[in-house]
């Protein structure tokens, strides 16, 4: 079975950084992991965890310990990764979606969008793309961070948290009692009354020494020891007394804690009482008695809620990531959309990317779209409409209506959204050239190539001004150009702009680099167009033999390559 290793940015407190799994083909993981670990890391300091050997099946036990509590998976995406029978897609990726747990795959191949995109797959989830050169597009860096922020908890984050929870609970138990653990901390917040109440569980904290070190701290900050109760307790390995026995019970002793023992399995008393000097009498936790114990040690320990709102939105967060409490996650959106309904934006932006995203939740363009609304509304009576933030929340609204299929308003959005970036920012902002270029897009998709035309030409204008030419946002406008020309069957311009577009991805970027693959297929549909096919011959080939290096022979990318060939020749009536 698997074995899990981990690695952090930093040593300390590793109990308190957020979980990250990494899964991949097995042999994608000396191409893929360092790159990606080192990505994170850049900006996040959390825990990687991986398996040594990513062949290996992992138990069910702790499929459910280790996966299950973590924060996020990552996965770079490859043909093999899609096409061949692995853990990581057939078993890892599938676990998390079930749970809902999110999931960032890492587009590492072109071509194979379709295999990505298929059901038992990853259907529509959001991808990153490391090597993109799409200048329209928010950098690979940036919807890198932008993403682990919204998924992963900071240290701040963690501090409100834990700063609004009523109390804190001190679970005690033997490593072999795990799974009873597991239970007793769902029956206590199952209670109503105990939902916001914390339970300091080694089951939630990443193996590690500072556990141990502090205990008496932990301790000190508990109102309720709990001592889970089972012959396990009374176990004196190597004659000594066990770790329970010989410090955690008395510590808690010593600071005067309340002591609830919850007794899961029947256990002799006579030599509990033995054994735990002082040990108050034992309740099953499956019962009223303990309800009663438990609350009545914990009354009147709420907390001030000066703001419910937030106080709903930091506990449900504490049940999404499984910070001191059990990881619940439909829990955990309720009380996000709770706080949310209430008019809390930064609940409100949770549950837009929770939707966008498919994170915590299936995704649901219908509900990003609501909470994109929601969110523009707040920024315009906050701020009116020409405010940064208020263009962002248009973006995103935008991005939610042409996610969902609705072209037309994302269109009528786009329009909005550049005009105002004009006014606020100006014309010659790289922002909203990035916004002009995205109307642009939009246009062409919905079918206008003429207006989308005179708008490239425009950004062109703008993009060599402020970037100049060798800048990715000067030649992604070329191939844009390019595309606008072939639509309305400009072929001579198209070829024109096609193969300055090339010349320069070749001159930026390299002979060998996917954006310059993405540019030589476009050269070559401009020389099919003009009945041209000996050059689009040499094109397509060219682009096979970099396909092939890149890729490998068996990849989509490089089929497809023949396919369009093979098409070139027919039109020539070589069809042997």
């Amino acid at each position: 079975m698997a074995t899990f290793n981990i690695e952090t940015k930093t040593k300390n407190d590793i109990d308190k950084k957020a979980r990250v799994y990494f899964t991949c083909h097995p042999e994608d993981f000396e191409k893929y992991f360092k790159m990606l670990r080192d990505d994170i890391f850049k900006t996040h300091d959390c825990v990687i965890y991986y398996t040594t050997d990513m062949a290996e099946d992992i138990a069910r036990d702790e499929m459910e310990l280790q996966l299950g509590r973590s924060n996020l998976f990552i996965v770079p995406v490859t043909y093999k990764l899609l096409s061949q029978p692995n853990r990581a897609m057939d078993e890892d990726i599938q676990y998390a979606k079930k749970e809902h747990i999110p999931i960032l795959p890492f587009m590492m191949e072109r071509g194979i969008e379709a295999l990505y995109s298929m059901t038992k797959k990853f259907g529509e989830l959001q991808y990153l793309d490391p090597n993109s050169t799409d200048a329209t597009e928010i950098s690979y860096e940036d919807k890198l961070k932008k993403y682990l922020e919204s998924t992963l908890i900071s240290d701040e984050m963690v501090r409100r948290i834990r700063a609004a929870f009523d109390a804190y609970i001190f679970l005690s138990y033997r490593k072999k009692d795990r799974k009873y653990a597991n239970e007793l901390v769902k029956i206590i917040h199952n209670y109503p009354e105990c939902r916001d109440i914390a339970v300091w569980f080694d089951e939630y904290l990443t193996p590690g020494e500072s556990f141990i070190e502090n205990i008496e701290k932990i301790l000190s900050s508990s109102k309720l020891f709990t001592l889970l109760v089972t012959p396990n307790l009374l176990e004196m390995p190597g004659g000594k007394p066990n770790f329970i026995m010989d410090n955690e019970y008395p510590a808690a002793k010593n600071l005067g804690i309340d002591i609830l023992p919850a007794e899961m399995v029947e256990t002799d008393k006579a030599l509990l009482e033995k054994s735990y000097e002082g040990l108050p009498s034992c309740v099953s936790p499956y019962g009223e008695d303990f309800k009663r114990r438990l609350i009545d040690t914990l009354s009147g320990l709420a907390v001030r809620k000066d703001d419910v709102s937030e106080h709903n939105f930091l506990i449900g967060l504490a049940y999404i990531e499984g910070i001191d409490v059990e990881v619940d996650r439909e829990r955990g959106v309720e009380l996000v959309t709770l706080a949310a309904e209430a008019g809390l934006v930064e609940a409100m932006k949770k549950l837009y990317q929770f939707y966008s995203d498919g994170i915590n939740v299936i995704i649901d363009y219908k509900e990003s779209i609501k909470w994109a609304e929601r969110i523009v509304d707040h920024y315009v009576k906050m701020y009116g409409e020409e405010n940064a933030d208020t263009i962002g929340a248009l973006q995103n609204l935008s991005v939610s209506y042409n996610d969902y299929g609705d072209t037309v308003r994302a269109l009528e959005i786009s329009k909005r959204v550049y005009d105002l970036s004009c006014k606020v920012l100006g014309d010659d902002d790289v922002n909203t050239l990035t916004r002009l270029m995205n109307l642009a897009a939009a246009l062409s998709s919905y079918g206008d190539s003429q207006s989308a035309l005179e708008l490239n030409e425009r950004a062109y204008e703008i993009s060599l001004r402020i970037c100049g030419e060798q800048n990715a946002h000067t030649i992604m406008i070329l191939c844009n150009m390019s595309v606008c020309y072939s639509e309305l069957e400009q072929y001579e311009d198209a070829l024109k702009i096609g193969k300055r577009a090339y010349e320069l991805c070749c001159c930026v970027y390299g002979e060998e680099h996917r954006q310059t693959l993405i540019s030589l297929n476009n050269l070559s549909s401009c020389y099919i167009d003009l009945d041209n096919y000996s050059d689009a011959i040499k094109c397509i080939k060219t682009a096979f033999e970099i396909a092939k290096r890149l890729f490998g022979e068996a990849h989509p990318d490089g089929i497809t390559h023949i396919y369009h060939l093979a098409r070139v020749l027919s039109r020539m009536d070589e069809h042997k």
